[in-house]
């Protein structure tokens, strides 16, 4: 009988020291998969700005898709509470922001500055719920004809 009480306690001491791990790399993992969507925006920006020019109204603009990953929770992934891209009013870049549901925060740098939607608008981008979430990155004009990384939902 004591044999069962002790393999029962075992169990629940291993089961509980296995549990802070799970979390850990379920975090690790989200992290490592909103990293590389965000760098896979950055790397379709900086190239849109680079190496395309505007083009006139009656062609269309050059453009990128940019699928970014928002995993849901799970025992492998955490879940991601808040995902947004916001251009920064003071440079020519933009900083992408997450938070997941375990309050784990970070902010990383767009080499370039996108705007949602209207090339004069400072609002930022935000992707919500679980999923694939594609953008479509297009290089237009803004009001003073200088290029801009304009954001829309695919």
């Amino acid at each position: 009988m004591i044999r069962y009480v002790l393999a029962a306690v075992l169990s629940l001491a291993l089961l509980a020291a296995a549990v802070p791990a799970l979390e850990y790399g379920a975090a690790m993992n989200t992290e490592r998969t909103l990293d590389t969507g965000i760098e896979d925006l950055d790397r379709a920006a900086t190239s849109l700005a680079a190496n395309d020019d505007p083009t006139p109204d009656t062609h269309p603009d050059p453009q990128r898709v940019v699928t970014v990953s928002l995993p849901e929770d799970s025992l492998t992934t955490a879940g991601v509470d808040h995902f947004e891209v916001v251009p920064r009013e003071d440079g020519n870049f933009s900083a992408a922001r997450y938070v997941l549901e375990d309050g784990t925060t970070r902010t990383a740098t767009i080499d370039e500055r996108i705007v949602w939607l209207e090339p004069t608008e400072n609002e930022p981008i935000e992707l919500g719920g679980a999923g694939e979430r594609e953008l479509v990155l297009t290089l237009e004009t803004d009001a003073n004809d200088e290029p801009v990384v304009v954001a829309r939902r695919a």
